[in-house]
């Protein structure tokens, strides 16, 4: 049987996103400015057309914060695609799912020891789950991402025994400490 998912995840928008958006819109406001200064000072025409390009690259660079990320699970394969302003795709990272030696929703204690780090999750901190896994490209990695129950299921059918088993043993302590609590 193939597996196949796909899912796309909008990041959630941070600090450093609206500080972007903030200087983007003041400097457009200040090249404006002089445009129009430049044209009644001047009566240079030829300034009208740089006004259109720097609105123009305003809005490249405006809707160019938004980010989302696309995981993409075909049958052994996971891929991880960042999409910046809904019009220039990357690809991050692809893993073999036979080579991940662990996995499992992540709490900040994971990774230590390893080469490279991809950070692809909605940056909620809820949900985010991580993985392990060995790469000709990066060597030891760790992703960290947002996946949903079906893009889990999926990926969960392409990891080793040994990484499935690590998963449901999680799983088990957390209902255990669940049950704790509750009395």
């Amino acid at each position: 049987m193939d597996y196949y998912n796909e899912q796309l995840i909008t990041k959630k928008t941070d600090g450093r996103d609206i500080l972007l958006r903030v200087l983007i819109g003041l400097a457009t406001l200040a090249v404006l400015a002089l445009i129009v200064i430049g044209l009644i000072m001047f009566n240079f025409l030829p300034l009208i057309v740089i006004a259109a390009g720097a609105l123009y690259l305003s809005y490249l660079l405006f809707t160019g914060t938004f980010t989302e990320y696309e995981y993409i699970v075909t049958n052994n394969d996971l891929d991880i695609d960042k999409i910046s302003g809904r019009r220039k795709r990357k690809r991050l990272i692809t893993v073999k799912l036979n080579t991940v030696t662990q996995w499992g929703e992540y709490n900040g204690g994971e990774g230590s020891g390893v080469d490279a780090t991809v950070m692809a999750s909605d940056a909620s901190g809820y949900n985010a789950w991580y993985l392990l896994a060995e790469t000709e490209k990066y060597g030891k990695v760790m992703v960290i991402f947002t996946p949903n129950e079906e893009t889990v299921y999926n990926i969960n059918h392409g990891v080793p025994f040994a990484a499935k088993k690590k998963l449901a043993e999680r799983k088990e302590d957390s209902e255990e400490e669940n049950d704790e609590t509750a009395e």
